[in-house]
């Protein structure tokens, strides 16, 4: 896993991960409720990169979110 590529990209990357993050809002759960857990833990993941406070787990993480964002087509190129 390359951080530095990562971090060196973020100003690039950041507005797709915001849009992304949308993507989570209004999440249902098991109950069939509103939920906003998914929400608040992509952007919170999303808000630690933009300010410098990753670990190695967000990383990974932010690493599967690029993954899914690029399902489709390539939006996020490292």
């Amino acid at each position: 896993m390359n951080i530095s590529l990562i971090e060196s990209n973020k100003d690039r990357i950041l507005p797709e991960f915001y849009e992304w993050a949308e993507t989570f809002d209004w999440e249902l759960d098991e109950d069939g409720e509103r939920t906003m857990e998914p929400y608040n833990e992509v952007y919170s993941l999303f808000q630690r990169l933009e300010f410098g406070n990753c670990n190695e787990d967000d990383f990974k993480n932010i690493l599967f979110h690029i993954e899914q964002i690029n399902y489709d087509e390539i939006r996020i190129q490292l």
